[in-house]
């Protein structure tokens, strides 16, 4: 028997939570709860290994836990949490890959979040072109007040001149 894994997702705003596991091209409901009326409690609608899966909440239901017991090479792939409003269609975070070589047990359960799945290379790129961006912005701008500038201050000699000479 292996380790616990412990995916966290926020619901925030949402009623419904379901977590996905895809593997081999084969997507798997694993486990779907929405809150109760109140809002206050998380009703479990299906779950596909109650021996194995476990969905637990905080106590205002804005973060949801899964947690998978005994988790072996079988479980590596991505996971998936979908959460719903009310809209009919369910949105995703970001894939959790989860590979597993060699296991050994452990007291405590790992925990993993769920994040943007963007690298550092990926994020630096993206503020740079957004620097970039923001450059480039501000150099048109100094150099198209810079023409309007000099064509209103040539506009101006043109105008003291014409007015000397009928003066």
């Amino acid at each position: 028997m292996g380790e616990n894994l412990i995916l966290n997702c926020s619901m925030r705003n949402r009623y419904e939570v379901s977590w996905y596991h895809l593997r081999s091209e084969e997507l798997v409901l694993l486990i779907s709860a929405e809150k109760d009326k109140a809002g206050r409690k998380l009703l479990i609608n299906y779950n596909q290994d109650k021996t194995r899966l476990k969905i637990t909440a905080d106590s205002w239901i804005t973060r949801v836990s899964l947690t998978i017991s005994g988790i072996s090479e079988s479980d590596s792939g991505l996971y998936f949490c979908g959460i719903k409003s009310d809209a009919p269609e369910m949105h995703f975070d970001k894939p959790i890959r989860l590979e597993i070589e060699g296991l050994s047990v452990t007291e405590e359960p790992k925990e993993a979040d769920v994040t943007d799945g963007v690298t550092p290379t990926e994020r630096m790129l993206m503020f740079g072109g957004v620097g970039l961006a923001v450059f480039v912005f501000f150099l048109t701008t100094v150099i198209a007040g810079g023409i309007i500038y000099h064509r209103g201050w040539q506009k101006g000699w043109k105008e003291a001149k014409h007015g000397a000479l009928f003066s």
